[in-house]
């Protein structure tokens, strides 16, 4: 699966209760699943008193979000923050940032267990850690520091 993610800086709070994560049905016409507000975790005072919003959804490459531009993207968002916040107007948004991929959430297939490749490579020295490496589970902050802590323990203990 691919990650379309639109990054923005707004000049008001979109979540008025405070909420740092959203999970958004796609079902109910939503553009993205996933809402982040992650000034309403650190601080805008570190972003220059911006509030940054993250708006980002796994796809299948061919997915029509790949191919819009910033500004299209941008306009079938909009909406949705309308959603979470009645007040929201589009001047709220100083700025964006588009980022996609075609390669961000890895799908396992069967025996993907048998595939999992060691952390400690064939090259002296070289190290491998990625998210495909966490299987059974998903992706994930918890599981990208737990295979960091593997490789680096590994690291650490090498000759």
């Amino acid at each position: 699966m691919g990650a379309v993610v639109m990054v923005l800086a707004l000049k008001e709070r979109l979540s008025e209760q405070g909420y740092y994560w959203f999970n958004l049905p796609k079902s109910a016409g939503f553009p993205f699943l996933a809402l982040v507000e992650h000034t309403n975790f650190v601080s805008p005072d570190h972003f220059g008193g911006e509030h940054i919003l993250y708006a980002g959804d796994y796809l299948e490459p061919e997915h029509e979000h790949f191919r819009l531009s910033q500004v299209e993207l941008l306009e079938r968002f909009l909406p949705a923050f309308g959603r979470i916040n009645p007040r929201f107007r589009t001047d709220w948004v100083r700025k964006t940032w588009l980022f996609r991929t075609a390669y961000a959430q890895p799908v396992p297939l069967v025996n993907h267990s048998s595939n999992i490749p060691a952390i400690q490579t064939p090259v002296s020295g070289l190290y491998f850690a990625s998210m495909s490496q966490v299987y059974p589970w998903d992706r994930g902050t918890n599981f990208a520091v737990e295979i960091g802590r593997k490789a680096a323990a590994l690291m650490t203990s090498a000759p």
